[in-house]
């Protein structure tokens, strides 16, 4: 029996680790996207507002150019309304602020729980009694907030090398090849990157192709 609440002890302090760390996660990666989708709509604004006066002050004159523009115009419009549709029902700040308030409680338990366990004037039984209320208090927790996305997770579990992002090795054409690395390299581009990638596409790409655009013309 003992064996067991010593497992059961050293699971929850597991559990308690794990989701603590990937709420950061969470928070982050919100926090992240909350931004970028705000500088997302204020520069398709601005190429909006600039497509829109290059006829008016004359800067171009060229029939062909100016249809190219129009119709460049129109497209960049109508994408910032899509886009400020979808980003505005998502609440990112609102969900970032979550999951941060969620972290923050869970790592109150994670200190009290290793408080617990250190605490050598303590027998078994009680470690073991105000383990069960952390873990009632835990339940509780979760069970407030919404859950967080894999890739939170995954970004976690690379950061500290746990179950397919550990350095093994496999042989490729006789070659020793760490899979454990460039996975933990994989999942750390797309928690950093990857997932942002539209972002990108409408701050970086969207000014880049409309001013190819116009010099082709």
């Amino acid at each position: 029996m003992r064996k067991q609440e010593n497992t059961t002890i050293e699971e929850l302090y597991d559990r308690i680790w794990k989701t603590k760390s990937a709420r950061l996660n969470a928070y982050q990666r919100l926090s992240k996207t909350y931004y970028l989708s705000s500088y997302s709509t204020s520069f398709l604004s601005v190429y909006v507002i600039i497509l829109s006066l290059l006829q008016p002050f004359k800067i171009i004159s060229c029939e062909d150019i100016i249809q190219t523009v129009n119709f460049a115009t129109i497209c960049v419009s109508v994408t910032l309304l899509v886009f400020v549709l979808m980003e505005s029902s998502m609440q990112y700040n609102l969900k970032a602020e979550n999951f941060h308030d969620c972290a923050k409680a869970v790592s109150k338990l994670f200190k009290k729980h290793e408080f617990v366990k250190e605490n050598t004037s303590l027998n078994d039984d009680e470690k073991y009694k105000k383990h069960r209320k952390i873990q009632k208090k835990y339940d509780k927790i979760i069970d407030l907030y919404e859950n967080h996305r894999p890739i939170d997770f995954k970004f976690f579990q690379s950061n500290n090398k746990l179950k397919e992002y550990k350095e093994d090795y496999t042989l490729i054409f006789n070659q020793k090849i760490k899979l454990g690395n460039f996975n933990r390299w994989y999942i750390k581009f797309k928690f950093n990157h990857l997932i942002f990638i539209h972002y990108y596409l409408v701050i970086f790409i969207v000014p880049i192709a409309l001013i190819y655009l116009l010099l082709i013309k």
